[in-house]
């Protein structure tokens, strides 16, 4: 062989052991070895138990991350620390007086009480609109064995003798100007690095500049890893930073972390410096390959609008190609309730909404249930979520075992870019940060949600409906369906989007994506507009696709299935152990192609809505709660009337697909059964709470308040006036 060629074939070798190297790399799978929010170790083979921090059990673990949360800029996360703060003052009623400024002279509460000053940051409500005021300090004053601080707010636009809200959040200042977390030893493996988040909360973002220092430290010295001075009086420096240390540097070595911030400026500035989530990250087995888990929950989709479940106009092209041809589709599931809150709970920790109590959309998860993100997240899974807020805000519990929970609160609904776009956005700039660990991914969005207000470019779609075209001069019932429909191909366009950014970080070789959605919503087939009291399949039959490695294509599975199964489908698909609160089954086998027993399940849904609207849309109020079980094609509903009597709607859905027809006086003996499990309903909830709480089944759930955003969001979706 002469020179020549030997050295094609050698260069040609070497650019193939390059990409060969490059693609391993890319493809290299890192897992938490350490993270400092928990106090827990993460066990690695380069470990000895030598080297291991001491570890907190795993309940202590779990809670004490439940406590250390910080939200900046819509964004919650786990904190090493964080200032004390609480409302200082919530009020609905504060009248404007004739100087335009609102007076108050609340007690400090207790987590503020050590403070020598408070920085409070006060919000109006002026007509529907919080607004923000600017920052104020205040000094406590005694008030025999309590403090209690004066406060003089100007509101301006608010006219006097109006009535308006105030919002006011407190944060304890300390006399410190530093801080120091320092880990225990931790042996740091080779090849390792160091996620990490900074930021500043609004309250000292008029304050100056803060520097972040992390050092890795022996017996001797201390090598410096990482600093950086953040400056948050501009808007650059507002938010979560996102920041990735290489280890290599002390790798093989046993070292002291220690994250240290240091204040800039005069010694009466102040500021809150928060490091998010610090975690070590090194290198796992080759051997270890569990998939990637995505849980899309499109919210108020039903699924007869769908093109997968054979409605007659091509809304969602992109899924039906997706998913149903190249994925695994269920024909029928149940929705666990007809309300947001309830629904997406049950989704997250397989109990029903009467278990878990999030039923009417202000309680708060209690902390005697686990939810999926939390188990995914003790098993090295990276957990995040993109949600649209409303009912899904992060105070009632949806955030727990997320590392980022991000909302998007903007209450502006009304744009011709939905907030769908900036959703899934969000969610591959996520995708993108973490494509070297095993991730769960949560996304929600509110796009095909009423009001109905898709992109100009859409609103020629879909407007033949019964023998006419839909105008803006049609009635409004026939212009929301077709501007329902015409949010479903848009949010199809965008999901389109979300999987391109997928496979472009060659992430589809090993993510499942899940659609599904919470509830449905009606347009008059029986009378009501929206959701909520009604368990007719345009509200209770939800879509639910999986797709992914080794999802069968084009696969339809008639069995019915409900929200209450996919925690356990999720973890079985992690290969994650469940745990024991589950009431729910796992999926796994009929998406490998089992069939289910001869015998189906009865599935339960739970109606927590208070109003429907009716042919006017004036609200027509209903009693609460009402309850459906479902026998395969078989409805039994029992709902109460105004009086709280019970009545029992029944279909059959074999013979009377459009539940016309209420044939329960025919049929009374047939469905005894399903009677007595709805009659015994309330007792059944309360005996599967006794089992997992204990003595704290009969606790009230505690309730949250409605926060300023929550409480835009809400009334732009329509469910405040």
């Amino acid at each position: 062989m002469n020179r020549k060629w030997f050295l094609v074939i050698l260069a040609s070798a070497v650019v193939a052991a390059g990409t060969w190297w490059w693609r391993a790399r890319a493809d290299a799978k890192f897992k938490p070895y350490y993270r400092l929010v928990d106090s827990q170790w993460r066990p690695n083979a380069t470990a000895t138990a030598a080297d291991r921090p001491a570890a907190e059990s795993t309940d202590a673990s779990r809670q004490a991350a439940e406590r250390l949360t910080e939200t900046l800029l819509n964004e919650t996360r786990y904190v090493l620390a964080r200032a004390p703060h609480a409302p200082v003052v919530y009020t609905e009623e504060a009248v404007v007086p004739t100087d335009g400024a609102v007076s108050f002279a609340p007690d400090v509460p207790p987590e503020l009480t050590a403070a020598d000053r408070i920085v409070l940051l006060p919000r109006a409500r002026v007509g529907t609109t919080w607004n923000r005021l600017p920052a104020m300090v205040v000094t406590p004053e005694a008030a025999g064995n309590l403090k209690r601080v004066r406060i003089h707010l100007p509101v301006p636009n608010a006219a006097a003798g109006s009535t308006i809200g105030v919002h006011i959040e407190g944060f304890a200042v300390g006399s410190e100007r530093s801080t120091s977390y320092r880990t225990a030893s931790v042996h740091i493996p080779p090849h390792a690095y160091l996620d990490f988040a900074i930021g500043i909360p609004r309250a000292a973002w008029s304050q100056p500049p803060v520097t972040f220092t992390i050092k890795a430290c022996d017996d001797k010295t201390c090598d410096l890893l990482f600093t950086e001075n953040l400056d948050a009086r501009s808007e650059a420096g507002h938010g979560w930073h996102d920041r990735r240390v290489s280890l290599e540097s002390v790798a093989d070595s046993t070292r002291v972390l220690a994250f240290e911030t240091e204040l800039q400026g005069e010694p009466q500035a102040y500021s809150f410096p928060l490091w998010a989530n610090p975690t070590v990250f090194a290198p796992e087995k080759p051997a270890s390959k569990p998939p990637n888990i995505i849980l899309l929950s499109i919210d108020t989709l039903r699924a007869d609008h769908l093109t997968s479940y054979g409605f007659s106009f091509d809304t969602a092209p992109f899924i039906d190609a997706t998913f149903a041809k190249h994925g695994t589709v269920f024909d029928h599931c149940v929705a666990a309730a007809t309300t947001t809150p309830p629904s997406h709970m049950t989704m997250f920790t397989s109990v029903p909404p009467c278990v878990h109590g999030l039923t009417q959309g202000m309680e708060v998860l209690p902390p005697w249930l686990t939810t999926l993100a939390q188990v995914l997240r003790e098993n090295d899974f990276e957990t995040g979520a993109v949600t649209e807020d409303g009912w899904l805000d992060a105070t009632h519990g949806f955030n727990r075992g997320f590392n980022v929970y991000a909302e998007n609160t903007s209450p502006d609904m009304m744009q011709p870019i939905g907030q769908v776009e900036s959703t899934f956005a969000k969610g591959a700039a996520w995708l993108r940060r973490n494509k070297d660990k095993h991730f769960f991914l949560f996304l929600h969005t509110f796009q095909v949600h009423d009001p109905y207000t898709p992109p100009p470019r859409y609103r020629g779609l879909f407007t033949s409906r019964e023998g006419q075209t839909v105008t803006e001069a049609s009635p409004r019932p026939l212009r929301d369906v077709v501007g329902y429909d015409q949010e479903i191909r848009y949010t199809d366009d965008q999901l389109r989007l979300l999987f391109d950014a997928l496979k472009m970080e060659g992430l589809d070789r090993n993510t499942i994506f899940i659609v599904v959605s919470d509830h449905g919503e009606e347009f008059f087939e029986h009378g009501l507009w929206g959701h909520g009291p009604h368990f007719f399949e345009e509200v209770s039959h939800v879509p639910l696709m999986f797709w992914g490695p080794g999802i069968a294509h084009g696969e339809r599975i008639v069995d019915p299935v409900g929200h209450v199964d996919l925690m356990p489908t999720i973890l079985e698909l992690a290969g994650v152990a469940g745990v024991r609160q589950m009431t729910g089954v796992s999926l796994v086998p009929l998406l490998q192609g089992k069939r289910a027993s001869a015998s189906p399940r009865v599935l339960f849904s739970e109606a927590w809505g208070a109003s429907g609207n009716g042919p006017d849309y004036e609200p027509i109020l209903f009693e609460r709660p009402g309850y459906l079980a479902q026998l395969g094609t078989r409805k039994l509903c029992r709902y109460l009337d105004l009086q709280r009597q019970p009545f029992y709607p029944f279909y059959d859905l074999a013979t009377d697909p459009g539940e016309k027809k209420d044939i329960y006086d025919t049929h009374a003996a047939e469905v005894a059964d399903l009677r007595t499990l709805l009659d015994t309903y309330d007792a059944t909830c309360l005996a599967t709470k006794t089992s997992l709480a204990g003595a704290a089944a009969g606790v009230k759930a505690e309730q949250a308040k409605l926060q300023p955003e929550q409480e835009e969001k809400l009334r732009a979706l329509g469910y405040i006036k």
